[in-house]
């Protein structure tokens, strides 16, 4: 059975305000989970709460049934990623992540430059640049890349996908794909719909309350009532046509996918 994140009862606030009420549920392993609601649903507290950051709660967050443990058992990137960045390099930002885990020092330096490859960062091009000297796409991607070298059990991402354009976006969700078959990632994000498939797991935030979707259920409530969360113009366009079907339980994301990547891609250039 794969690890499981498991929050019991859980209340998240923020200046003695409860922003996130008694929620029960799990986030595990095979897909990405992601945390979604409107701006100040309190996505990021609950986040940091799970990372170990932010104190205010009550309830419990345990990770195979026993408390969970943040030290050395996660990685978080925060919606800024210079906010990140101490050291004076590109490949000391990602070797330091493999050094607090005490990886062998001969494996370091080839770990690193391996993985800004993966991240579409030529080790050449940017090895010893100044993060600070890149641009904002180029950030994100080294923090993505720093974040997710040691692979630590739960990784947690706010807002990942400023920064970058469509391509970068796509190879985003394809990377945490993979890395979800065998770690748990939790993603908060205004844009669901790049990273929603069929059977994603996701947990919504509204008024307090946490309501769980899969990524199925989280489409259909998207077509049946277009107040239930503020979706682009270009993604309601792509819906549109399916919104009128009427068996409406058959649509599913998967369905959709192909024809929302082309609306996308056409409303980059616009």
């Amino acid at each position: 059975m794969s690890a499981q994140l498991e929050l019991k009862n859980l209340t998240v606030s923020y200046g003695g305000k409860p922003v996130a009420e008694k929620i029960d549920g799990s986030f595990g392993c095979g897909r990405i989970n992601l945390l979604v609601g409107r701006a100040g649903s309190g996505k990021s507290s609950l986040l940091l709460t799970i990372a170990g950051f932010h104190s205010e709660f009550s309830g419990q967050i345990l990770y195979d049934g026993a408390v969970f443990q943040p030290a050395g058992n996660f990685s978080l990137t925060f919606q800024d990623p210079e906010s990140l960045f101490f050291n004076t390099s590109v490949g000391d930002e990602v070797e330091y992540s493999l050094r607090m885990r005490e990886l062998a020092e001969n494996e370091i330096t080839p770990r690193a430059q391996q993985w800004l490859q993966r991240w579409g960062l030529e080790p050449e091009k940017f090895y010893s640049r100044h993060p600070f000297e890149l641009s904002g796409g180029e950030k994100r991607r080294v923090a993505l890349a720093a974040c997710t070298v040691a692979m630590p059990p739960v990784i947690l991402l706010d807002e990942p996908l400023a920064g970058l354009d469509a391509n970068g976006q796509k190879a985003l969700a394809e990377m945490l794909n993979q890395l979800a078959r065998e770690h748990i990632v939790i993603v908060v994000t205004h844009e669901p719909e790049v990273f929603l498939h069929p059977d994603s797991n996701i947990l919504f935030l509204r008024e307090g309350q946490g309501s769980w979707f899969s990524g199925d259920d989280f489409l259909r409530q998207a077509v049946c009532n277009r107040d239930f969360y503020p979706l682009p113009r270009w993604y309601c366009h792509a819906l549109a046509p399916f919104a009128t079907v009427s068996s409406l339980p058959q649509v599913n994301a998967e369905a959709v996918a192909s024809f929302v990547a082309r609306e996308k891609s056409h409303a980059d250039k616009l």
